[in-house]
């Protein structure tokens, strides 16, 4: 173990002492995330893609209607005026409309009750029905739109229940038809009675749990997390490159000539890797919340995803390495390779609403699983909240770690 120790400590140190690594590994995502930042303002978010709408439409209809009221609901939600920021497909029910959101293939579900048409047009004034919302805390906006929606027909079919019962109330007091500005006021006075749109139809919002706390993420907090999930990838290849140049200078053979174990050396080389790409996430996180006040969220997430992170990271440069012949080859093939992980997983947009064949993709990579990670913890979300996005890129960095050891054990046998 000591012999680990010595030959990490020595590979670590040797790092910190070579600048135009650290430019890389700490100035480069610090600078991005700055100017990405300012370019946007800091703001909150800046996607405007429409969201996409789940409606499971329970609506049995009314007896004494032809016309459902469900139906008036779906059908304004999807709208051709509205396609431009909703986009609604039907479901079978609440519960298939609840996972779709839960899954993350829509942002928000719109589920009507089987009694909705009853209380529209019958003729109980104290019956009540609830329209659900079951909203992904992280479609503000689209959420949002789609309350309003469905607010404002609430409104229009509260507005028409009150005036049914203004009219038949006044009808019932004296023969023949009431004129129109007797119902009017009728109508005003039951549905102010009612408490305006909210009397006998509601809007009952939900929200999968992501934690106790949902927190507005920044666009530089977005983007220092991809860009230093990004640049730990590269940060790990500078030290696992230091393998094949001490292979090339003969350092490595003569490490092997003495009565060290090969597996102890190679072992104190991912040590080495594993701590240096560590030590580059701590101080990032400690820059972004002095330079840019990030709130990383809660600690034991934080700490979590760091440690999976560099895990990943180490364990994909020791399998680059492992295969490649030299340092020169190893920083092409792996900055390609990085580059488009780093494309695929989100590194440069984010996980917030994507759906659909890239977000299929994003879940192959590890740098997608991270990134929606850090996407839940900058929300407030504690490590049980990112217990699968954790569980998959360590298997990641197991396998290729496991790889990494065949190889290198055959190469250097």
């Amino acid at each position: 173990m000591k012999k680990i120790a010595a030959i990490a400590w020595k590979d670590v140190r040797s790092t910190v002492r070579n600048v135009p690594a650290l430019v890389m590994m700490l100035v480069a995502p610090l600078a991005l995330a700055a100017l990405l930042g300012f370019a946007f303002g800091g703001g909150a978010s800046f996607e405007i893609a429409a969201t996409k709408v789940a409606v499971a439409n329970g609506d049995t209809g009314s007896p004494g209607s032809p016309t459902a009221a469900g139906c008036m609901v779906a059908g304004l939600l999807e709208s051709p005026d509205l396609s431009d920021v909703l986009r609604v497909r039907r479901v079978a029910d609440a519960a298939a409309a609840r996972k779709a959101v839960d899954d993350g293939d829509v942002a928000v579900a719109v589920v009507i009750p089987a009694d909705f048409s009853r209380v529209v047009f019958g003729d109980d004034p104290d019956a009540t029905s609830e329209v659900e919302l079951y909203e992904n805390p992280t479609s503000e906006i689209g959420g949002s739109i789609v309350e309003g929606v469905v607010g404002q027909v609430l409104a229009d079919l509260n507005g028409a229940r009150a005036a049914a019962a203004g009219a038949v109330a006044l009808r019932s007091d004296r023969a023949g038809d009431p004129p129109a500005a007797r119902v009017a006021a009728a109508a005003a006075e039951t549905f102010s009675r009612g408490g305006g749109t909210a009397s006998a139809l509601r809007i009952t919002q939900r929200a999968p749990r992501v934690g106790k706390t949902e927190n507005e993420v920044s666009v530089t907090g977005a983007v220092l997390a991809g860009m230093m999930v990004f640049f730990m990838f590269f940060g790990a290849a500078n030290v696992a490159r230091t393998i094949l140049t001490e292979d090339r200078d003969g350092t490595l053979p003569r490490l092997f000539t003495t009565p060290t174990r090969h597996g102890t050396i190679i072992a104190g080389k991912f040590v080495s890797v594993f701590l240096t790409v560590l030590l580059q996430a701590v101080v990032l996180l400690i820059a972004g919340r002095l330079i840019f006040g990030i709130h990383w969220g809660r600690i034991d997430a934080v700490a979590l995803l760091t440690l999976a992170a560099a895990g990943v990271a180490g364990g994909l440069a020791l399998l680059i390495i492992s295969f490649t012949r030299n340092a020169a080859q190893a920083g092409a093939v792996g900055s390609g390779i990085y580059l488009v992980l780093a494309l695929l997983g989100g590194n440069f947009t984010g996980s917030a609403q994507t759906s659909g064949v890239f977000a299929v993709v994003q879940r192959l990579t590890p740098n997608g699983w991270l990134i929606r990670g850090w996407d839940a913890t900058l929300r407030g979300g504690g490590a049980g909240d990112i217990r699968w996005q954790l569980l998959v890129t360590l298997g990641f960095a197991a396998a290729f770690f496991v790889l990494a050891v065949l190889r290198m054990r055959r190469r250097f046998a």
